[in-house]
């Protein structure tokens, strides 16, 4: 047989699904360049396909997973309900724009879905995620480090105002994008640089620290706060005494004095506490927004995805209904834009009122109890990093979305939900004790 022949038998011998690990460990990649969204869109349709594909042949969904996607239809519904109380057509509903901004939620959620199927065996599956996860992350922040500290602003690194000067944005559209990331991915690098053994360490040590520095000089505050939040929380429920909880606290804050120092960030860290520039008082313009909304319709809030479609220059909000208990806004002009409420607390609020925050927030309480009590249950080395760091994450996706609406942003809930959803698999896996994607 001719080679020609020998390389087409081979190339036609290869199992398709294989490229399922393939298209996963090109995920964490798409992180970084939100610029090209479709790339991340491609991927995810690929892998909806193969999960609803092995769906339909063998009718499996984890039992873990079969309660969570409930309560995400819930969500979807009560959403969908809301989107067309508030006057909004169903043309507009499968817009790219729209799905784009203000429905990224239907989006960013789809790995609930995805990874509730076996189609694939979860514990390779997040070993070569998280594998890609930090090597994509660590040749990004050294690339921006280079930039930044050689003054340059060819690739990853951009100056937006004289007042915040330089700051890392990778191939992202903000830097708030890429702090919000780099904050979840540092989180989880420090969960499997305290769960790992000691040979280990040192290669996760390296990991983290990149991605402490790339965090830095993102110069996103939200982001270095909710990072510090996260960490907290992994230290403490790492930590088997106080005093090595202690001990672990000290050496962060070492840390974060040191590389203030050394990435010249000292004077935006200390912003952290100066709420009067122009950033802060545009947040707080935006919030002021959004509790003005809520307060008009406080229990199902003005209307799904209607919160950028209100002008902020009026003298009375113009609502439908009786302000102050049932009010919509109805009117017939809609914004497909990134502007939101800044936090997703309030967002939710004005948008969905007290039941859409209590659904959203149940949501993720749900997935957290569920991965708890894996991180509890197994005496696996590896599944204690992955358990860990995705508690981790959750912690930071609530502190993060104090000052921005992260909890429907295409890059941090691509990650969380993956990371989230093939973590309630493994722990499925292991309390079954089967072995899956064969």
């Amino acid at each position: 047989m001719s080679a020609i022949g020998l390389v087409k038998n081979k190339i036609f011998s290869v199992d398709i699904s294989n490229f399922k690990y393939a298209v996963l460990a090109l995920m964490p990649f798409f992180l970084l360049v939100n610029k090209l969204p479709h790339l991340a869109i491609i991927s995810f349709l690929f892998l909806l396909v193969m999960s609803i594909t092995f769906f339909l042949k063998n009718k499996i969904i984890t039992d873990y997973h079969l309660g969570i996607i409930i309560l995400l239809l819930i969500v979807y519904s009560y959403l969908l309900i809301s989107y067309f109380l508030s006057g909004q057509t169903l043309r507009n509903l499968f817009s790219y724009g729209f799905l784009r901004y203000d429905g990224s939620i239907f989006f960013g959620y789809l790995s609930f879905f995805i990874f509730s199927t076996t189609f694939l065996d979860y514990r390779k599956a997040l070993k070569i995620y998280f594998w890609f996860l930090f090597i994509a992350f660590s040749i990004f922040a050294i690339i921006g480090f280079f930039e930044y500290s050689n003054n340059l602003q060819f690739l990853t690194i951009r100056l937006d105002d004289i007042y915040v000067g330089p700051m890392f944005i990778a191939l992202n559209n903000s830097h708030n994008a890429t702090g919000s990331i780099y904050a979840i991915v540092g989180v989880a690098a420090l969960a499997f640089l305290l769960e790992s053994s000691s040979k280990r360490k040192i290669a996760y040590a390296g990991i983290f620290i990149l991605c402490f520095i790339a965090l830095f000089i993102t110069k996103s505050r939200g982001s270095l706060i909710a990072f510090f939040i996260g960490a907290f929380f992994t230290f403490w429920l790492n930590s088997k005494s106080v005093l090595k909880f202690i001990r672990n606290l000290f050496i962060l804050i070492a840390l974060l004095i040191s590389f203030m120092f050394m990435t010249g960030t000292f004077t935006r860290v200390m912003q952290i506490f100066y709420v009067y520039d122009l950033s802060a008082l545009t947040r707080l313009s935006l919030w002021e927004k959004a509790i003005t909304l809520f307060r008009n319709s406080p229990i199902l809030g003005i209307g799904f995805g209607r919160y950028n479609d209100v002008l902020w220059n009026f003298d009375r909000v113009p609502l439908t209904g009786s302000p102050g208990i049932f009010a919509m806004y109805t009117m017939n002009n809609f914004a497909f834009n990134d502007t939101n409420a800044h936090s997703s607390y309030l967002h939710f609020l004005a948008e969905t009122g007290i039941i859409g925050l209590i659904l959203i927030i149940s949501f993720w309480l749900a997935c957290f109890i569920i991965v708890f009590k894996g991180y509890r249950f197994t005496k696996d080395i590896f599944s204690k990093k992955v358990y860990l760091s995705v508690l981790g994450c959750i912690l930071t996706l609530f502190a993060l979305s104090i000052t921005e609406n992260y909890m429907t942003a295409p890059t941090v809930m691509t990650c969380i939900s993956v990371i989230t959803s093939l973590a309630v698999g493994l722990y499925w896996s292991e309390k079954n004790k089967i072995i899956i994607g064969r």
